[in-house]
């Protein structure tokens, strides 16, 4: 698992000259952090993703959105599903430009919580309400 995720970190900061390897000490920062660097320029728009994005999105809000993944006992289901849902949407991404980088600030919070969901089993209940609201974000973010 620790393997998957260095080569997770190591595709996305290829692919960004602007990423860092370094997490936030204080969780509240990290969702600043997030909300700054995908935000829209202008609140009115949302960013542009390409096809194959919102498909594999909505495919993790699938995943996300069935209630048996809210028992802790499908956490290790729910952590394999959900970062072979990140691999494919990292592979088949094709966007550019400031929608890109849009990209990156919103799945690095969500490869943040996907970690959580793997580490933790005290607070299982908040991890998961946490990746679920962070994986649908991309709706207010994108179109």
């Amino acid at each position: 698992m620790k393997k998957l995720l260095i080569v997770m970190l190591v595709i996305i900061t290829g692919c960004s000259s602007r990423q860092t390897n370094e997490e936030p000490a204080d969780p509240k920062v990290n969702d600043t952090a997030m909300t700054q660097a995908a935000a829209p320029l202008n609140s009115a728009n949302k960013w542009k993703a390409d096809e194959a994005t919102k498909k594999n999105v909505a495919a993790m809000v699938r995943v996300v959105s069935d209630t048996n993944y809210a028992d802790i006992k499908n956490r290790q289901k729910l952590y394999t599903r959900i970062q072979a849902g990140i691999d494919t949407l990292i592979n088949e991404c094709r966007m550019k430009g400031q929608e890109h980088e849009a990209l990156h600030g919103w799945l690095e919070k969500v490869m943040i919580d996907v970690k959580a969901i793997d580490k933790k089993e005290d607070g299982y209940s908040e991890a998961y309400a946490t990746l679920k609201k962070d994986i649908e974000h991309f709706y207010d973010l994108f179109e």
